[in-house]
């Protein structure tokens, strides 16, 4: 009996040991490698928070950006058990987005979608795709959101801008002045986007009695898909365990529904016979199906794509936006002068007078750095290349090896920004922040030619949001109190509802 005890004890010990070993082995991968390293935790690594969901992976990507930052331009870190590149220097980061490109040409969810191969909608989005398939999916759909695509389609945004208006203006009158800004915001992007892409009215704001399915489906989508980034970034720990779970990024349920909705979207537009009249993303579709014979799966792909841009993240920093201006008067008063100095006496204003507003754009790019929704990018090195970690020393990048970027960190350093947590438009006056952006400072939209595709649809709806709701109200912080911290992993953003005061403006 003593006997069996013991050799089960030495087989446990053995097992033990195997399993440390297996989530140890890479743990002097950079020490071999002459690169500083953060000393990973055993099966926790870098950032524990991926696993525990104790904590935000920024929280955890501070802790070692403060410790390094300044001393080194780039260290070692392990996700879970894989090794990875985290960069400290912004200078370094361009070098990977621009300069360098063709060596880190992809990103890491393009590796994370080969595990997931029932996710066909996934895979035709430009966001997920790797190698040749990116450029070719980017190519096709990029035309569609292009300046000229979208000068064409501003109807869109000004019919969109009206009826948010409308909307607004009831919900002051029906609730004390006091609005729930997350839901508006969200329900504005889903009208202008359903119009763009299907040309069709939702009626998330001049219906809002009804239940919205496009709405419901759009909020599912891309709730479930932020969080299996996640939980695909937790299973680098096992990743086998992505292809035994079929685990994927979009629900089945809104694949049905989006391609029954573009199925739908496509033969009224057909019936209608105008086809060709109407410029806006729908029509751009119809125009690849003729030239390019792309198939229907294809067509989704792409209009996914442009919900993903234009949806969720959009909506999210146009609250973020009026929650900043809301707790500055005097920022708000200065942005509503130049609106109301460049308005029609319609009170209409043209495209080009919009994207013409440079208090305007700086406002969204000040509320783009302080909200940081996208919080970092990490990208794959496609072929070998070398970083210069200091004037006597190369780091050789082997093919495969993963290098984030903490857009985040580099957004709230108070080197490049002074008092980052201030919402300062002022920071980007005369165009600045084209010259932060190329002194990889400032990246809400990523750089190069991975930089976001949509960066052009989602900075024009959200200024003429902001254009419309700026000219007519005063936006003021509510009693509730509002709280920002961490979501589902990834970012430090504002948490449950957002109560704001919309008072009428009198001129």
């Amino acid at each position: 009996m003593l006997t069996l005890i013991a050799l089960l004890l030495g087989a446990l010990h053995v097992a033990f040991f195997g399993v440390y070993l297996y989530l140890t082995w890479h743990h002097r991968y950079w020490q071999k490698r002459g690169l500083l390293t953060a000393q990973p935790l055993t099966l926790l690594g870098t950032y524990p928070g991926i696993l525990t969901r104790s904590r935000n992976l920024v929280e955890d990507i501070q802790q070692v950006y403060d410790k390094y930052k300044g001393k080194h331009r780039a260290v070692g870190v392990f996700v879970t058990r894989q090794p990875q590149i985290l960069v400290l220097d912004p200078q370094l980061a361009r070098e990977v987005l621009v300069t360098n490109f063709r060596c880190y040409r992809d990103s890491l969810q393009s590796d994370y979608i080969k595990d997931a191969r029932s996710d066909k909608y996934a895979r035709r989005n430009p966001f997920w795709a790797a190698g040749e398939t990116w450029r070719s999916l980017r190519s096709d759909g990029q035309a569609g959101v292009s300046t000229h695509r979208l000068k064409q389609a501003y109807s869109i945004w000004e019919h969109s801008g009206k009826k948010l208006m409308e909307y607004l203006t009831e919900q002051v009158s029906l609730h004390n002045n006091v609005v729930e800004t997350r839901d508006l915001c969200f329900r504005y992007t889903a009208d202008v986007m359903a119009d763009f892409i299907w040309g069709i009215d939702v009626g998330t704001l001049s219906r809002p009695e009804e239940p919205n399915k496009m709405q419901e489906m759009a909020s599912k989508w891309t709730s479930y898909a932020f969080y299996m980034l996640s939980i695909f970034m937790a299973s680098m720990v096992a990743p086998i365990i992505r292809i035994i779970l079929r685990m994927r990024f979009y629900p089945m349920e809104t694949d049905d529904f989006f391609s029954n909705l573009t199925h739908e979207s496509i033969k009224l537009r057909l019936r209608a016979g105008d086809s060709g009249n109407r410029k806006d993303y729908l029509s751009h579709l119809l125009q690849l199906r003729e030239s390019k014979l792309v198939s229907h799966d294809d067509l989704v792909g792409h209009a996914l794509t442009v919900l993903l841009d234009g949806y969720d993240t959009t909506g999210s920093a146009l609250m973020h936006a009026l929650y900043y201006l809301s707790g500055n008067p005097e920022v708000q008063q200065k942005l509503r002068d130049e609106i109301l100095q460049n308005l029609n006496s319609d009170k209409s204003i043209s495209y080009e007078q919009l994207c013409d507003l440079p208090y305007l754009e700086q406002c969204v790019y000040e509320s783009l750095r302080l909200s940081s929704l996208i919080p970092q990018y990490t990208k794959i090195c496609t072929l070998p290349t070398n970083i210069c970690l200091n004037p006597q020393q190369m780091l050789e990048v082997e093919e495969g090896m993963t290098i984030m970027i903490p857009i985040y960190q580099f957004h709230h350093d108070k080197e490049y920004f002074p008092e980052p947590e201030v919402f300062r438009p002022e920071r980007f006056d005369n165009g600045l922040h084209h010259e932060l952006t190329k002194l990889g400072h400032l990246l809400p939209f990523s750089d190069g030619p991975r930089i976001c595709m949509g960066r052009r649809l989602a900075l024009l709806t959200l200024m003429s949001a902001l254009l419309h709701i700026i000219s007519e109200f005063e936006v003021a912080r509510g009693r509730d109190k509002i709280t920002i911290g961490g979501d589902s992993g990834f970012g430090i953003v504002l948490q449950g509802d957002v109560k704001l005061e919309f008072r009428r403006f009198v001129r």
